[in-house]
């Protein structure tokens, strides 16, 4: 008879003690709390997935530099911890390649996202805190400037 051990620590403790990587680093550093897509969202039909993480997975997906959305979805089923960067639930389903088409079509259509970027893009002034200056670097990191 074999005696099956719980485990120690949950999947977020162990994270919690991994050293970050580079995309953990850069998606905590976007804060999309301020940032709410105007969607629609339908009464029927099933709940679908929370914009945010769906923002944060094509964000992921430029700076892992993942070349389609088919390998976006192959990586997000394949790999909890970068599911659980993304703020995808770890052991739940991810967005299907319809889901993701349909969410960048919605996008284009919004100029939210853009206006919300093309500030990050700019030059942010010195004086404006210390969190906009870690954006600033982060960003300056990624383009290899």
């Amino acid at each position: 008879m074999y005696i099956r051990q719980e485990c120690l620590l949950s999947f977020e403790e162990i994270l919690k003690l991994q050293p970050k990587t580079k995309l953990e680093l850069v998606l905590s550093q976007i804060d999309l709390s301020e940032f709410k897509l105007a969607f629609k969202k339908s009464r029927f039909g099933p709940k679908g997935y929370d914009n945010n993480s769906m923002v944060y997975a094509l964000i992921a997906m430029q700076i892992e530099q993942i070349k389609t959305i088919k390998m976006l979805v192959q990586r997000l089923k394949q790999d909890p911890v970068f599911r659980y960067c993304c703020c995808f639930a770890v052991c739940g389903k991810t967005p299907s390649e319809s889901t993701f088409s349909r969410f960048l079509s919605k996008i284009s259509e919004s100029e939210d996202l853009n206006a919300y970027f093309g500030c990050i893009r700019t030059p942010i002034p010195e004086t404006s805190g210390q969190r906009n200056g870690h954006i600033r670097t982060l960003i300056s990191e990624i383009s290899g400037q």
